[in-house]
């Protein structure tokens, strides 16, 4: 119901709002970063969106509720009355985030960013018996919400002309959600018991260098942007979320000179978790810091909308969804299967 008001609401103002400045000046909403400002220029900003995972794969294969719990091994069998195999299998993961940020520019060629993020992670698995004809038992929940991040960058401009703009970004990275939050989770004895959850629905304490190198260039009605980004770890604690690099392609296309529509590839890489964490046990594929990351390319379809909102405002819509094209994940994982993003911008 609050998906549906939300989408409601939003084509409404996307579609009965009158212009201001051209739409084919901004990335699509899911780029972060993608812009900086003119000397005391400030903006905020806010985004939501929305991403879903279904089914499992193996090494970037499909693989069945039933290959897993038959041919893959539990690390953590030697723990007394733990099954041999995998025993739990999620089957559907539903991810929300809120991110609230602000941008203020120092000067031409400075800008400073600051975000702040929500994170709503929910997660239904299937559990089986441990052992003999290893049978159904049912299925259950576990979910969690939190401040998941802090995030503070400076945007520097390397060059710009009238048909191109390059420029470098810099930042740190803070997760601060907990990371040790618990649910009650079906056991392969039938019962329920609570139990720390596995590494995706956890946040991981550290701290991270946000580097990144982007690109716009115009060709008359058309607009072509690139985007590399990395994530590196640079303090954590027990474990930690693999190193990122993120490398987004896009072509931008007015309609109008308010309303423009886009077409992105996105390329992700991502390592393994790193370190472990003793209270991480349960017999299911996400409990193993193996089953982490991998590459990812993901086709993105998008539009905005710039208009007068307040008087003295330039304001923002865009709207970007996400397929996934190809999902070479390591180990045994969930697949991708969209994200959809929302987004407001109003500079001041």
């Amino acid at each position: 119901m609050y998906k549906k008001s939300t989408l409601t609401v939003f084509f409404l103002l996307f579609f009965n709002l009158s212009f201001a400045s051209t739409a084919i000046d901004h990335a699509p909403i899911g780029v972060s970063g993608d812009h900086y400002h003119k000397a005391m220029e400030k903006m905020v900003s806010i985004r939501y969106s929305t991403m879903q995972m279904k089914g499992n794969s193996l090494h970037g294969n499909t693989i069945s509720d039933q290959e897993i719990i038959l041919s893959q091994a539990n690390p953590f069998a030697s723990m007394s009355g733990a099954p041999a195999n995998l025993s739990v299998v999620p089957t559907k993961m539903e991810m929300e985030m809120l991110m609230i940020g602000g941008m203020y520019a120092l000067s031409d060629n400075l800008t400073y960013m600051g975000m702040l993020m929500f994170m709503k992670n929910k997660m239904t698995s299937n559990t089986y018996k441990g052992a003999m004809d290893r049978a159904y038992l049912g299925n259950f929940q576990t979910s969690f919400d939190d401040l998941s991040n802090i995030s503070l960058s400076a945007l520097y401009k390397l060059t710009e002309t009238n048909k191109s703009r390059w420029h470098l970004e810099i930042g740190l990275d803070k997760s601060i959600g907990e990371n040790n939050n618990q649910g009650a989770m079906l056991t392969p004895m039938n019962t329920y018991m609570q139990m720390t959850m596995p590494y995706a629905m956890q946040m991981d304490g550290s701290t991270r260098l946000i580097s990144a190198l982007t690109n716009s260039t115009n060709l008359n009605d058309l607009v072509f942007g690139s985007q590399i980004k990395k994530y590196t770890v640079l303090r954590d604690k027990d474990w930690a979320f693999g190193d990122k690099l993120e490398i987004s392609s896009w072509l931008q296309k007015s309609y109008d000179e308010s309303l423009s529509f886009s077409a992105r590839l996105i390329f992700t890489d991502q390592q393994h978790i790193s370190g472990s964490s003793s209270k991480i046990r349960s017999p299911v594929q996400s409990a193993n810091p193996l089953n982490y990351g991998g590459r990812t390319l993901d086709l993105g379809l998008g539009a905005n909308k710039v208009f007068n909102f307040f008087n003295k405002s330039h304001s923002r819509l865009g709207i970007e969804i996400l397929y996934s094209l190809n999902n070479s994940k390591k180990g045994l994982q969930m697949k991708n299967d969209y994200k959809l993003i929302f987004g407001y911008q109003m500079s001041l």
